[in-house]
């Protein structure tokens, strides 16, 4: 007789499940905050208090005004997929809320010890449930103080492998401040005071205008003063599509993209789309290094996008993307241009596909705004990061070279005698190597010979730092400041001393001593934020980067005049590098074509004899 067969499928505890859907949602405490905050206005909250201790690990507390829990209620809202904002399946075509799957109370509960309070406006009792770990220990009558209060406390404490990910108190704030600062900008009309350790770490008071001018000065308070002189602003609705929009002018650019925000229908989202519409009404503008400072709103009709793509509920999908992508990039080119007194059309139509940064298209391209729109490269952090092919190029250009031409320099051709022979466009170094003929892009030589020279520097213990006769402020969002002072120690190693000033001000008191302009210190210390914020983005990385800049910032430029000396005594600093073939950035530092190679260029047998 045939043995049963074993059943290798087993139906999972519900503490278990419930700790797996928690991972899905709850990632952090500003992860518990956010949905916590959606709750609250979806109940129509006019104030909201948040506390939290230990960075949200130890105590998340958010206190409303809204229109609050029935006590019958309370109870049922632990339980998975119970929700007040949708019954069937069509109310997804319409839906008009941000909690709407029933699924942040409970998974916050399952791994947490949580509290709820809540009282309907006008009733006279409250009601309090308090669970565990997912399971209800306590459900007894409150006062009634009407709205709701839910408090949050040791999170993680039945999953201490989560705990472990999390990340400093200090990046952990950051995150919990950027959370209330997009609630804030999203909601002008409410307000939000935020303590943090016991103080009050940011508030934004509901302003006393409405409208647009409301949506102004909320998007100063969090940008900060240095954006605040100049902000353009404008309203637009066309084809059921309503934008309201907040550009800094086309002369004030910041120097990474973290001062982009983008909302649809109040929700805080990530649309590579949406970001480069903002790029393509830049372009005629800005240079490489420079990105636009940004707070974009957009009403659309709930059937028009699908925000149901990931449980977090950042992703978002549109119906109709090319006519997203003409109105958004007509509307931000024409804010530009009337800014700058120009005349423009009331339609912006697109005479060509959008070029992202570093790729081409060929004449055959298909590629436009029906499709995915591509953002600017992500993978570098480094605006500087340009693509290596571009310096071959140029010089092909001058020279009648295909594409298959320059090969990696070799050590061979650091042999002497080099012969100057002067310069191209005062950018380019072209030099007579044993017969061949060298090119040297004189601003990537000097960055990799003071990148090597900085690194040697950093680990001898030797880089050169100065302090400031007076501190540098730089204004940023609360929550970017709080990145950059958890990453205070590797700021230092690279000749940095930073410190936090009020709410939105970071004071730089000492910097590398290379750096004899303010301005110029200012840009570095901006650029520096994108890679001192990334998470995944390891020390040596941080510092990587970091020093690149620098490097970046005290080479020769392009344009600037070299003679015979300076250009021969560049040429011996670069071979003293480890790698003198390229800049930090990756960008090549030469390109070499030798005797041989020329000879075959110009179809000879062979080279002539020298």
């Amino acid at each position: 007789m045939e043995e049963a067969a074993v059943s290798a499928i087993k139906r999972l505890p519900d503490d278990v499940a419930s700790r797996i859907a928690a991972g899905e949602v709850i990632e952090r405490p500003a992860s518990v905050l956010k949905e916590l905050l959606e709750n609250s206005l979806d109940a129509g909250a006019a104030k909201i208090h948040i506390e939290s201790t230990g960075a949200g690990r130890g105590l998340l507390r958010v206190s409303d005004d809204g229109a609050g829990i029935a006590a019958a209620d309370c109870e049922l809202a632990f339980e998975r997929h119970t929700t007040s904002k949708i019954a069937s399946l069509e109310d997804l075509e319409r839906l008009a809320t941000f909690g709407f799957r029933g699924e942040a109370l409970f998974s916050i509960a399952a791994v947490s010890r949580t509290t709820l309070s809540s009282c309907r406006k006008g009733s006279k009792k409250g009601h309090s449930v308090r669970a565990e770990g997912g399971r209800i220990k306590a459900s007894h009558e409150a006062p009634p103080v009407s709205g709701t209060t839910i408090e949050v406390r040791d999170l993680f404490f039945n999953t201490p492998a989560r705990a472990k990910f999390l990340k400093s108190d200090a990046s952990e704030k950051g995150h919990l401040a950027h959370v209330v600062e997009e609630a804030a900008l999203a909601n002008p009309t409410v307000t939000f005071i935020y303590k943090s350790e016991g103080r009050i770490a940011l508030r934004f008071d509901a302003p006393r205008a409405d409208g647009i001018e409301a949506h102004r000065s909320r998007v100063c308070e969090v940008l900060g003063g240095d954006w605040s002189d100049g902000l353009l602003a404008a309203e637009e609705t066309r084809s059921g599509l309503t934008t309201r929009a907040f550009l800094a002018p086309a002369d004030n650019l910041a120097a990474s993209r973290s001062q982009q925000f983008c909302f649809i229908n109040r929700r805080p989202v990530t649309s590579r789309l949406i970001q480069q519409t903002l790029y393509r009404a830049y372009e005629p503008f800005r240079s490489r290094d420079r990105h636009p400072v940004a707070v974009v709103f957009l009403e659309l009709p709930p059937d028009q996008f699908d925000v149901n793509v990931h449980p977090a509920k950042r992703e978002v999908r549109f119906r109709g993307e090319r006519m997203l992508f003409e109105a958004l990039t007509g509307m931000f080119s024409s804010m530009l241009l009337k800014a700058k007194g120009i005349p423009t059309v009331d339609r912006f139509r697109l005479s060509a596909p959008l070029r992202p940064e570093g790729e081409r298209y060929g004449s055959g391209s298909s590629a436009g705004p029906d499709r995915p729109i591509p953002a600017p490269s992500l993978a570098s952090s480094d605006a500087n990061a340009y693509p290596a092919a571009d310096a071959a190029e140029l010089f092909e250009k001058w020279v009648g070279l295909d594409a298959a031409a320059p090969a990696a320099p070799s050590q061979r051709w650091y042999s002497p005698p080099f012969t100057f022979l002067g310069q191209i466009e005062r950018s380019y170094l072209v030099f007579d190597a044993s017969g061949g003929l060298l090119v040297v892009d004189q601003h990537a030589a000097q960055e990799r010979i003071l990148f090597e020279r900085f690194l040697e520097e950093i680990e001898s213990g030797a880089l050169k730092s100065q302090p400031l006769m007076l501190p540098l402020p730089i204004e940023l969002p609360a929550s970017r400041i709080q990145h950059v002072l958890s990453r205070r120690e590797r700021l230092k190693r690279i000749g940095f001393d930073v410190e936090g000033f009020g709410k939105t001000t970071l004071h730089v008191t000492a910097a590398p001593a290379i750096f004899k302009k303010a301005g110029d210190l200012k840009e570095m210390v901006e650029r520096l934020l994108e890679s001192v914020e990334t998470e995944s983005g390891a020390a040596k990385d941080v510092q990587h980067h970091a020093v690149a800049t620098i490097a970046c910032k005290a080479a020769v430029k392009a344009h600037d005049p070299l003679g015979a000396k300076e250009a021969l005594r560049l040429l011996e600093d670069l071979k003293a590098c480890r790698d003198g073939t390229c800049c930090p950035h990756g960008r090549p530092a030469m390109i070499f074509l030798n005797r041989d190679e020329l000879a075959r260029r110009f179809k000879r047998p062979g080279a002539p004899p020298l």
